[in-house]
């Protein structure tokens, strides 16, 4: 399975990025993650899977913890 992550670089989220990242690839190992296919819009931090944003920081005005990592995952 493919999981797509915009993340906002004008802000540095890339430190975001790879540590949600870590935690995808140790608890889901089968999940490919893919950053940034297009430019990312400013503050953004929505992960996609399927076509579908399943997480989005301008929803939560915060970034994913591993908890809610593996909720999104597990469901």
């Amino acid at each position: 399975m493919k999981l797509h992550i915009e993340f906002c670089e004008k802000w540095n989220y890339d430190p975001e990025f790879d540590r949600v990242s870590k935690i995808i690839n140790k608890n889901f190992p089968s999940i490919n993650v893919i950053g940034n296919e297009t430019p990312p819009r400013s503050g953004a931090f929505e992960i996609t899977i399927h076509g579908k944003i399943v997480y989005s920081k301008f929803s939560t005005n915060k970034f994913p913890n591993r908890k809610i990592l593996k909720q999104i995952l597990n469901s």
